[in-house]
């Protein structure tokens, strides 16, 4: 899994753009590039595109509710987009999709 980083500091928003698979074997690659970018910023809005990811399993979704949950810890929000219909299914079949701000492609 390939993840590109991008801030803008006048807007406090932090964008991940997300390209492969969501899995058991890339979920600490996301963790730790989230997690390190979590220190002292309070407050900030974090955009995950998945628009490149092609797959999502059980590990991927338990890793990003632990993201959003320490995103809330230090006041931020998350927004989940480009999420393609395939991706969004898994969403949809664990009714994760109420609990994440999620659009899709």
């Amino acid at each position: 899994m390939q993840i590109d980083y991008q801030i803008n500091k006048e807007a406090k928003t932090k964008t991940f753009v997300l390209e492969g698979e969501l899995d058991v074997h890339n979920v600490k690659n996301l963790k730790s590039a989230v997690s390190e970018s979590l220190e002292n910023e309070e407050g900030w809005s974090y955009i995950l595109d998945l628009g490149n990811v092609s797959y999502l399993d059980s590990s991927g979704l338990g890793m990003l509710v632990y993201i959003k949950k320490e995103i809330t810890h230090e006041e931020g929000n998350l927004k989940i987009i480009n999420v393609q219909s395939q991706v969004f299914n898994v969403f949809k079949l664990t009714r994760l999709d109420e609990f994440f701000d999620i659009s899709t492609k």
